[in-house]
């Protein structure tokens, strides 16, 4: 009779690192909330820069704001109040109004008015003092783009989730 005689040996170092696996869930959670986050941030600017056809990079930058907090949640902030129009892009002052960007606003001025930027104004009455700040309105757009990636949102979360529970136990 003959037979194989080997010493077989299975390695259960890895299972050492289990004990820790609570803590590598929250940190994994952590930066998935974070990552999608900040993709969010940026896809949602992105697509209201375009369907309002402004420059995402002047005029929506300060409006979208990234609140990462330890565990796993996260805020986002998004300013929806009017934005003036001078943050479209360079006013030029037209015969009939002024044109920033892509956009003309009709009997419209261009002023400093106490700034170090040219703002577009319109005058709202015959005296001298009624004149208003061009703006142009965001806050139905925003939310509307906001609400269309709920579902997307929830989907990026998990997809980064395993990325960042596999990297941990990668090596």
């Amino acid at each position: 009779m003959s037979g194989l005689n080997s010493k077989m040996w299975v390695d259960t170092d890895f299972l050492n690192k289990l004990n820790a696996l609570p803590d590598d869930i929250a940190k994994a959670a952590h930066r998935a909330v974070k990552r999608t986050n900040e993709w969010f941030r940026a896809v949602t600017m992105a697509e209201l820069g375009y369907s309002l056809e402004i420059d995402q990079k002047t005029a929506l930058r300060t409006r979208f704001r990234v609140y990462n907090r330890r565990g796993s949640r996260a805020r986002l902030w998004v300013g929806i109040r009017d934005i003036g129009v001078h943050r479209l892009g360079a006013p030029k002052q037209l015969k009939d109004g002024v044109a920033v960007g892509k956009q003309f606003f009709k009997q419209a001025f261009i002023s400093p008015m106490n700034s170090s930027e040219l703002l577009v104004w319109r005058r709202t009455g015959k005296s001298r003092k009624s004149i208003r700040l061009v703006t142009l309105e965001i806050a139905g757009e925003a939310e509307d783009i906001i609400g269309t990636y709920q579902i997307e949102l929830n989907r990026k979360f998990q997809e980064y989730f395993s990325r960042e529970f596999h990297a941990l136990y990668r090596a």
